[in-house]
This record gives C-alpha cells, structure tokens and sequence, in this order.
C-alpha cells in the first residue's frame, strides 16, 4: 500500500471552502478511496500563507526537504487543487520536476484529475497551473486596487505610527503617546532643532514603537506625518520617498487627530523655512576619518564644519542624531597636534627604532580587481547560503558538497586571475618625520592604528596600535 503526504494551505483572502479544515476531510476521504495510508506526521498546513512563493511556505519547505530523504518517506503527494501546491508555475514545474525525478514521487490533486494519457497529461496539467498562476496574478491586482480605494476613503492601513495604536481597522491614539506628540510639536515651534528634541526624549527614557532611541529624523518624520491631524498617507509605490512621492494619496481619515491643523500648519511653516544644506562632499579624506571614536557610545567622530583654512569640527556621529548623550565636540587642527606632539615626546623617551610598514601601490586595472571581487564576494555569500539550506534539512548532505566543491572551484578559478597588487616594503622611522610620511601617504597611519578614543571629561585621547 502507497503512502500519501497532504499538503494543505490557505491564505487569508480565501473562502470557507479552502478551509484547512475543509482540505484535510476532502484529502483524507480520498486517500481512504484509493488505498492510501497517511501518517499524521506527513500532514503539512501553511495557513495564511500566500502561494506565489515556495520559499515563504514553511510547511512546504519541510515537506520538500522531507520527500528528499532516502528511503523516501511517502510515494504521493495529495493537494486539494494544484493552485495550493503552487501558485507560481516556475515552482510548481521545479518542485514536481524535483519530486519527480529526484525521488519518485507524485503530486496529484484530488479535484483537478489528470488525464493518465501523458502526453495530453502533461498539456491540460499545464494549463491548469497558468490559470493558477493568472489567478494569483489577477487577485493581486484587485487587492492593490482595493487598497487603493480604502486610502482614497481615509482608512489606514499600515503599521500604527507613535501615538497611535491599531484597533478595530482604525487608529486609536494612546494618552501618554499622544502627549509626547504634543511636545514634538511644542518645542519644535518654539525653536528646539530635530537634534536637541530627540535628545530630551532619549533622556527621559521614551522609546519608538520598534523600541529604538529617537534620533533627529525620527522626530523630523513624525513632524511631517499628516497622521497627527487625521489624515492618512499611503503610496501605492512603497514607502521609499512617501514625503516627495507624486503617488502618495492622502485623505481625511476615521480616527481622531493629536495635534490641531494650526500647529501642524506652523510646524510646516519652520521646516520650510530651514535652509537645505548639502551634506559636503571632501575629496581628500583625512586619515582620522573612521579612526576617532566616541569614549561613550564607540560610533566615530565625524565633521561638521569645515574650517577655511583647512580642518573641521569633529562630534559623534550618534551625538549629532540624539542617541549618545555626551558632546565629543573637538577641533581636528587641535587634536592632530596633540598626537602628534605626544607621539614624538614618546618617540624621543623610547628605544623603538620605527615600525615596518607595508605600502601597497595598486597597480593593474582597477575596475577589472573589483569586479572579480566582486563576484568572489557573491560566490562565498552562496556557499553561506546553501550551507544553511543544509542545515536547515532543506538540502541533503550530498547536494551540499555537491555545490560546496563547484562554488569552491569558481571562487578559486577567479582568484586565478585576479589582478596582483605589487608593494614595495620599506622599514620606516614613525618620527620625527611622521608628518610628512602621512602628507606623501595619508592612509599610512591606518596600518599603524586601529583606533584613537578620544575622552573629553579627562581632556585625553587613547592611542589603540594594531599588533602584528
């Protein structure tokens, strides 16, 4: 007697009929008619689940990783409709191809009766897939046009922003949340920056709905967000520039309003208001860039004004966006000159005769070194990925070596013909003459130091050399 595996799914937007509970009588009365047994551990439900995408049906994977396994578990697979198996027919034809061949095992729906002429079989099993796959394709059209529709009416339809809470397809606003809102706003009209509010929030213990820390576009975000004064914003598009976005769709919402339209109005008023900086592009990077780092939070100092005769004033990075909450405020000019008086005071006390150094002068093309580390990169990241596969119990261990020794043997094959990088090595006094060396080669230090800590209570930096 054969032994059967059910598959049963159904997504949200389906009827009573495609029920789990539903599929499994359906299934089991069939199995029972044609002399199949069923073991309750070869039973696979995704309930909810959509079917356009294999790899996002948990049971299904299982099922598939199961099917693989020698001596094969079950010799048939039973489905309700062949749409439940696979929506998408790229899945459908490389699973059953798999099941197939690899295992002998067959996929049939009890609903849907293939012809047992296979050539004819093989047609109207086809067809039955594309209509399938048209389905999918139709219903997810309807939807986003659905969608459309409901942000047209007012009705929100994402994730509750701060503030609010999601109840009965609506926004509900939370007292204590809304309150902080209020402030938002508050402040931000009477003259606090983006900066300054985030950090009065972050010190006061408030945390975003993901549980995060407030930084500056944080509080810049919920500013601009017409949510407050019940409106709702979607876009069809996604949410990549919804602030800018000429698809956005924003309509008087069902749900209450936190801040007045006045105050929303005014908030516009002063963002409008504030001059667009450009971010400064140097072409020089200096050789500290990444280098200094925060006592409090370990991010990297980083510029902000730039001097005109050269220099900038270094802050942490997390600082300027209201997370760290110690200024490391420090001109550049200032805290080069200190190191490097100290490094020649320590040269000057010590016996070190210098570092060795290696200098790499790049050479070849360039453009060809990164295209084929590129391509190594990606190589390796899919030698990462199927070794979960194997893990996972997706992939058998010998589907893994398998594309362990071919991924290996290309990785290798472009390692070959990577371009080589000559260097010339030279050993080098670190001072006096540090000053120039760095002006001739500003990445020079980076092979010296791994980082410098720069603590400002003490007034203070900690050197940190890489060891060799």
């Amino acid at each position: 007697m054969e032994k059967a595996a059910l598959y049963i799914r159904v997504s949200t937007d389906e009827q009573t009929e495609y029920s789990p509970a539903a599929q499994l009588d359906e299934l089991l009365k069939y199995a029972n008619e044609h002399n199949l047994t069923v073991d309750e551990n070869f039973i696979f439900r995704d309930e909810g689940i959509s079917g356009r995408n294999a790899s996002h049906r948990p049971a299904f994977m299982r099922m598939i990783a199961l099917a693989k396994k020698k001596p094969r578990p079950f010799d048939v697979i039973l489905c309700h409709k062949f749409d439940r198996f696979a929506r998408s027919r790229e899945d459908s034809v490389i699973y059953k191809a798999l099941l197939k061949r690899d295992c002998g095992i067959r996929v049939i729906s009890i609903k849907e009766p293939v012809p047992q002429d296979d050539k004819f079989g093989v047609i109207y099993e086809s067809m039955l897939e594309a209509m399938a796959e048209y389905y999918s394709l139709n219903l997810a059209e309807e939807v986003k046009k659905t969608m459309v529709k409901k942000a047209e009416n007012g009705e929100y339809q994402a994730f509750a922003p701060f503030g609010y809470i999601n109840q009965n397809k609506t926004l509900v606003p939370i007292e204590v949340e809304s309150k902080i809102v209020e402030y938002i706003f508050s402040e931000f009209i009477k003259g606090k920056s983006y900066y300054s509010i985030a950090q009065q929030l972050n010190l006061m213990g408030i945390k975003t709905h993901k549980n995060n820390s407030f930084d500056s576009r944080g509080v810049k975000y919920i500013l601009q967000n017409p949510v407050y004064v019940g409106f709702s914003r979607w876009t069809p598009t996604g949410k990549v520039g919804r602030t800018q976005n000429n698809n956005t769709i924003v309509a008087k919402g069902n749900f209450s309003p936190i801040v007045s339209q006045e105050t929303f109005n005014l908030a516009q008023k002063k963002i409008s208001s504030k001059p667009y900086s450009p971010r400064q592009i140097r072409q020089n990077t200096s050789w500290f860039s990444g280098i200094i780092k925060c006592s409090c939070c370990g991010a990297s100092l980083v510029c902000g004004q730039y001097y005109k005769n050269g220099g900038c004033q270094l802050q942490c990075g997390n600082y300027n966006h209201g997370i760290c909450k110690t200024s490391h405020s420090v001109s550049s000019n200032k805290l080069e000159k200190a190191f490097f008086d100290q490094l020649d005071q320590l040269y000057s006390n010590s016996s070190i005769d210098g570092y060795e150094i290696t200098v790499k002068n790049k050479e070849g093309s360039n453009t060809q070194a990164f295209l084929v580390k590129n391509s190594i990169r990606k190589l390796n990241q899919s030698l990462e990925k199927s070794k979960a596969a194997y893990l996972s119990g997706v992939d058998t261990l010998e589907e893994y070596k398998t594309t362990k020794i071919e991924l290996m043997k290309r990785v290798e094959e472009l390692e070959k013909v990577l371009p080589p990088s000559s260097c010339d090595t030279s050993k080098v006094r670190i001072l006096p003459p540090l000053n120039q060396l760095v002006k001739n080669n500003p990445n020079l230090l980076t092979q010296v130091i791994e980082k410098i800590i720069y603590c400002p209570k003490e007034n203070c930096f900690k050197v940190y050399f890489l060891a060799d």
